[in-house]
């Protein structure tokens, strides 16, 4: 049973130094001083069947007992390649990296090899991993001209002046915006590439209608489509992001929940795209520890499970009941904000109202109450609730829930924010 912590403990006294956990079970983690927590932090999304989940244990003892070798090539791979095309439509062909940044740094790498051109188009607000290809305009809001196109700054110093060359960024859920840009840099453009659900924004969704409008614009443009599966891959029922919406990407990229915990990730899509790799083509893509032997066996354990009967019913039905009892909370205590979550990720907007006619990324920077925001995550660890902020300044972090959790860990986080939300 959960008790909060003892006023002299060396965890109370020291808040703004970080949390050093100590063991993790199930939906549970214990720090160093032996509190426990109701894990809403989910190891930045990978932990999708909750910690030392036992098939995942065992998966990983057969690769031990095999020899845990690292990067040859065996029948285990073959099969994942498989499962993750049943999961990801867009998959013909599939390569292993280690990482999601690896995963989409290849995927521009090989789009830029398919049509000879150079130019990347991204959006306002969605990560795509932290290399100088791609991290911009992720933890900021740009100077927007009259078009929605967005001046390009670099996420971190560190860039080489002439890094954001190659970059276009513009305004999210805007055909207009898009359209501009591509004529404008027409016939320059390699690739779009975009989060069907950005949870970097914390869970902000592309509509429906645009997906198919920036489906229709590539075709016609001959530009890849790329969508970034990294986080939300898995978070819902098998076919992911791409069959909730119904558009199918030229590519896709995948990491955390493939792997349940362990460091792996691929990318995928059309034959004719794929073909540009080496041995085939002339693109390299390789590492020493892709394919890694271990994470292979773990991530087939994963992705057998979450397409098992049942797996998606017991998310849906959790994370339902979270996010309606977070949404209760705002309105029984008159404050203003809101929670949104797709299957098991999920963000709470402290400050922002929830309307979807204007939802996007800069009404949240403008509106998003960071005062809020920071004592709810402060005031949650005395209480056995680890939420985290690893946000930007303009959007909240994105948190999850695991198979793991239980309707008990639901009434009890619910009981212990009601709480917090007295002390707003």
């Amino acid at each position: 049973m959960w008790r909060a912590p003892r006023r002299d403990s060396a965890i109370t006294q020291c808040w703004k130094q970080p949390l050093y956990i100590d063991h993790a079970d199930g939906s549970h983690v214990w720090d160093a001083d032996g509190k426990e927590y109701i894990d809403y932090h989910t190891c930045a999304g990978a932990g999708l069947y909750g910690h030392n989940h036992p098939r995942i244990r065992e998966a990983i003892g057969r690769a031990m007992d095999k020899g845990f070798f690292m990067n040859f090539d065996t029948a285990y791979h073959v099969e994942l390649g498989k499962l993750l095309r049943e999961v990801f439509p867009s998959c013909e062909r599939v390569r292993l990296a280690n990482t999601g940044s690896e995963a989409t740094q290849a995927a521009i790498r090989v789009s830029r090899s398919f049509t000879g051109r150079d130019k990347v188009l991204k959006f306002e607000g969605h990560f795509h991993g932290m290399h100088e290809n791609i991290w911009f305009n992720h933890n900021g809001v740009g100077k927007a001209d009259e078009y929605g196109e967005v001046e390009t700054a670099a996420d971190s110093e560190g860039f080489p002046q002439n890094a954001k060359d190659s970059v276009v960024n513009v305004v999210f859920n805007n055909i207009d915006a898009l359209e501009h840009a591509v004529q404008k840099y027409k016939g320059e453009i390699a690739c779009v590439i975009l989060e069907p659900i950005s949870f970097n924004c914390g869970c902000y969704e592309a509509r429906k209608q645009y997906l198919e409008q920036v489906r229709e614009l590539c075709t016609r443009e001959k530009i890849i489509l790329i969508f970034d599966e990294v986080v939300c891959g898995l978070r819902m029922r098998p076919g992911s992001a791409q069959k909730y919406y119904g558009v199918t990407p030229d590519m896709t990229t995948m990491a955390k929940a493939i792997g349940g915990g362990l460091p792996i990730a691929a990318f995928g899509g059309r034959a004719d795209i794929m073909n540009c790799l080496n041995p085939i083509g002339k693109t390299t893509v390789s590492g020493t520890y892709t394919g890694s032997y271990m994470p292979v066996i773990a991530a087939i354990e994963c992705i057998k499970m979450a397409m098992e009967p049942g797996f998606y019913d017991q998310i849906e039905k959790i994370g339902n009941k979270l996010y309606r009892g977070i949404d209760d909370l705002f309105a029984k205590h008159g404050k203003k904000g809101h929670c949104r979550g797709v299957g098991a990720r999920f963000a709470i907007y402290f400050g922002v109202e929830n309307t979807e006619d204007d939802f996007d990324f800069r009404k949240v920077a403008a509106e998003l109450d960071r005062s809020m925001y920071k004592k709810f995550v402060t005031e949650c660890l005395p209480r056995g609730l680890w939420f985290h902020d690893t946000a930007g300044p303009v959007s909240p972090a994105h948190y999850g829930i695991t198979i793991a959790h239980t309707e008990k860990d639901i009434d009890e986080t619910l009981t212990r924010m009601d709480d917090i939300f007295k002390t707003f």
